[in-house]
């Protein structure tokens, strides 16, 4: 334990003075020094013999111990060309997500640990080197990194529930959970280099040179220890790469156990490109007449049940006596889509998870997805949803992600 250089040197001041009470005095100072340290915040003890998380041996006891629903982390990576973000041998952070065992998962999950300023909150807890690292490697493509930041811990640090505050002792300092997320993520993406990797076995940005699918995941899977999932834009080019672990204990201080990926890259075998960050031109389209756009306002339909009659109307219910609603989906911030109707942003209840749509939901906070060839609509890696039953006559019957219900389909885009 390191005494503070004041302590130290009032210790020093008072025995040069060579009064014979120093020793009980300098005692004193030490004791409150230690009452000081042993106050301090810290995560609660677990027990050593906690499973991983996603296995068969259950555990019912203190989730401040074992991550639940959430049992499966994510460290993501991304390399962002145009426009060029971070260091240009570097691949940039995005963040740590927690999924559930089946790869779906939840997000903004609790709205009374979401913060707004993290730049004010880690320079409060005087923790400016970790700021420092933040700033040049945790980067958002718009130039506002701590919007990126406080999203990434809004949507996926509210549902872990091992860095709740209830899961700390001592003097807790409001807002140290969320210091203590920031810092593991770094800490775990500077464990992950993945551009040193790839360019120590000769797999590096280059505008005409390519690589097989192979050659990256072999690469980055033999230093990793299990397959890893990367991502390919529409360039053909390598632009994500995503770490799964199973966990022991907290997210904070629990040990990490790489596993193989849970879903399977798309990626084409071969001609894949690493694109340096910067010069990067898009290829100029063919003569001719421009190729249908999606218009500017979002993409617009109605939302349709599989095998199944009726629709959703306006305020997210389903409905078999009327005429259907019109939704629009709006490209999110950080991926996905969010849904708008005539009574307002769409969101998942997170008291009764049912879908619902009104004036009071925000935009940008609850976000979907879309298969681009079935027009599937996916909430939290959720593509089936369901319902108790199917409406009767003048009947409105509300519909949630997941396969929980009676009556279980698709939800799509029409």
């Amino acid at each position: 334990m390191k005494l503070s250089v004041t302590l130290l040197v009032l210790i020093n001041s008072v025995h040069s003075l060579n009064i014979p009470e120093y020793a009980e005095f300098e005692k004193g100072l030490l004791n409150d020094k230690l009452t000081l340290e042993l106050k301090k915040a810290k995560l609660k003890k677990c027990p050593v013999d906690i499973p991983f998380t996603c296995t068969d041996e259950k555990y019912d006891g203190d989730t401040c111990c074992f991550e639940n629903p959430g049992g499966v982390l994510l460290q993501t990576q991304f390399w962002d060309y145009y426009p060029p973000i971070g260091p240009d041998d570097m691949f940039t952070l995005h963040g740590l997500w927690s999924d559930k065992c089946d790869g779906s998962f939840e997000q903004f999950c609790d709205s009374s640990m979401e913060i707004d300023n993290v730049r004010d909150i880690l320079k409060e807890h005087k923790e400016y080197e970790l700021l420092e690292k933040m700033e040049n490697v945790w980067k958002n493509y718009n130039g506002d990194d701590e919007s990126l930041w406080k999203h990434e811990f809004n949507k996926h640090g509210t549902c872990m529930s091992t860095i709740k505050e209830k899961c700390y002792e001592g003097e807790y300092k409001k807002n140290q959970n969320v210091v203590d997320f920031f810092k593991k993520s770094v800490e775990l993406f500077e464990r992950l280099p993945t551009y040193k990797w790839l360019s120590d076995n000769g797999i590096i940005p280059s505008n005409e040179q390519t690589y097989s699918k192979q050659q990256i995941e072999d690469t980055l899977s033999a230093h990793f220890g299990q397959p890893v999932y990367i991502k390919c834009n529409r360039y053909q080019a390598l632009q994500e790469v995503w770490y799964f672990y199973h966990l022991r204990g907290s997210v904070i201080n629990g040990e990490y156990m790489p596993i193989p990926a849970m879903v399977n890259s798309q990626c084409p075998d071969e001609g894949i490109k690493f694109i340096p960050k910067r010069g990067f031109k898009p290829p100029t389209p063919p003569p001719g007449p421009n190729p249908p756009g999606k218009p500017k306002d979002g993409i617009k339909g109605y939302l349709k049940l599989e095998n199944e009659p009726g629709c959703v109307i306006s305020n997210g219910n389903w409905y078999t006596s009327g005429s259907c609603a019109t939704f629009t989906l709006q490209k999110a911030e950080f991926g996905g889509y969010n849904i708008k109707s005539s009574k307002g942003y769409c969101k998942v209840s997170d008291t009764d998870g049912t879908f619902t749509c009104g004036p009071n939901v925000k935009p940008m906070q609850f976000s979907y997805n879309k298969d681009k060839d079935k027009q599937w609509i996916s909430f939290g890696g959720e593509s089936k949803w369901n319902a108790d039953k199917v409406p009767g006559r003048f009947q409105q019957v509300g519909i949630r992600p997941g396969i929980d219900g009676e009556v279980v389909f698709h939800l799509y885009l029409s």
